[in-house]
């Protein structure tokens, strides 16, 4: 910690704090009561805490506080590139994987869906639970309020509406939205080669 200034030791010492605390309530009273906790916590805190257990995430992430975590013992499917921003209340399932490529992002309130599983309903005999991982490509950015559904790839570039339903893959340099998303335009032309 030599070198650092005073406001940076007591964000060191404060994100220590606060992984301690996660740890404990892991062990207090268990992973989901755990995970609630980091609604609480600065977006420095949380990026310790998920790395410590088990995400990748890269450099120049700005990931901004609460973030909502569903179905994960670890984060350990979680991987996210450099240089992205991961904007508040975004949900993320992490029953599979996601990943999240360099320069993504992703607006607030976004869900991020990797399973479906129907319960006990009589409907759980027609569709069966199933999960499947979520890409996120290069340079995609995600509205607000838009919803991601299990096995999407978001093609390089591509630009999703906000409160778009995305329920099938998009295209490289695609734009998209509505309720199921739907092509809007391309934006290879958008784009500085």
């Amino acid at each position: 910690m030599l070198g650092l200034g005073i406001f940076k030791k007591l964000r060191y010492l404060f994100n220590i704090y606060c992984l301690f605390k996660y740890k404990l309530f892991r062990f207090l009273f268990g992973v989901n009561t755990a995970n609630s906790y980091l609604t609480t916590v600065d977006k420095y805190a949380l990026v310790k805490i998920v790395k410590y257990y088990g995400a990748h995430i890269g450099s120049n992430c700005d990931i901004e506080s609460p973030l909502y975590f569903h179905n994960c013992k670890n984060f350990s499917n979680l991987t996210v590139g450099n240089n992205c921003h991961i904007g508040k209340c975004v949900f993320l399932d992490l029953r599979n994987r996601i990943t999240i490529q360099n320069n993504v992002t992703i607006s607030m309130n976004t869900t991020i869906i990797t399973h479906q599983d129907m319960g006990h309903s009589p409907l759980s005999n027609i569709y069966r639970p199933q999960s499947k991982p979520v890409l996120l490509k290069e340079g995609a950015y995600i509205g607000a309020n838009a919803t991601i559904l299990m096995g999407v790839t978001i093609g390089k570039c591509s630009i999703i509406g906000a409160d778009a339903l995305v329920k099938e893959n998009i295209e490289n340099f695609t734009m998209v939205a509505g309720v199921p998303a739907k092509f809007i335009k391309s934006t290879y032309e958008m784009i500085d080669k």
